[in-house]
C-alpha cells in the first residue's frame, strides 16, 4: 500500500482550499452581480416584513452614508417603526440594477402596507401603504456587494404602479420622510 506523502496532501489540501475561494469569488451559485444585488434588496425587505432589523440593513456597508444616517441609524428607524407597527407587508415594486465592475446603481420602489392578509398593489388605498422611490449606489467589498450611499422620498402609490424607477445617482439629499 502507498501512504501519500505529507508534502503531497498539504498541495492537494491548498490547491482545494484555493479552488474553493475561486469559486464563491466567482459565484459558485452561476449568479450574475446583477442577480445577487437584486437578491440583496429583496431579502432586506424581506427582513423588514418579518420585523427583523438586524437583518435588513445587511446589505448596508459599515461606510453607509444615505439621508442624514449611518447604518445603525437606518437599522433604529426600521426598528422604531416595527415597534410602531407602521407595516404589515414590505414589498419591491420593480427595480433597475447596473453594475459597472466593482461599482454598481440600483433604484427600486418600496411599499410598506398596512392592515390584514398580503394583497397586490393594485388593491391597496393611497391611506393604506407608504411608498418609497430609493436610489442607491453600491461597491463590491469583501463580503459582496454593499449600498455605500443611498436616498429615499416618499412617493404617491399611482407613481409606483405606473412602473420601475430609473436609474440615477445616489447622491444629494434625502432621507426617511417626516414621522406621522
Amino acid at each position: 500500500m502507498v501512504r501519500p506523502r505529507p508534502l503531497a496532501l498539504a498541495v492537494a489540501f491548498v490547491l482545494l482550499a484555493l479552488g474553493g475561494a475561486w469559486l464563491v469569488h466567482r459565484g459558485a451559485s452561476g449568479e450574475t452581480d446583477e442577480e445577487r444585488i437584486r437578491k440583496l434588496i429583496l431579502e432586506a425587505a424581506r427582513a423588514a416584513e418579518e420585523r427583523r432589523p438586524r437583518d435588513a440593513v445587511l446589505p448596508l456597508s459599515e461606510r453607509f452614508s444615505g439621508g442624514g444616517l449611518d447604518r445603525d441609524g437606518v437599522r433604529s428607524l426600521i426598528a422604531l417603526e416595527t415597534l410602531r407597527g407602521s407595516w404589515t407587508s414590505v414589498t419591491v415594486a420593480g427595480m433597475a440594477v447596473e453594475v459597472d465592475g466593482d461599482r454598481a446603481r440600483a433604484a427600486f420602489d418600496l411599499v410598506a402596507a398596512r392592515g390584514g392578509a398580503r394583497r397586490t398593489l393594485a388593491d391597496l388605498w393611497p391611506a393604506e401603504a407608504n411608498a418609497f422611490r430609493v436610489a442607491c449606489e453600491l461597491e463590491r467589498e469583501r463580503a459582496g456587494f454593499r449600498v455605500v450611499r443611498g436616498r429615499w422620498r416618499e412617493v404617491p402609490l399611482a407613481e409606483v404602479l405606473a412602473g420601475p424607477p430609473a436609474l440615477e445617482g445616489a447622491e444629494g439629499a434625502g432621507g426617511p420622510a417626516p414621522a406621522r
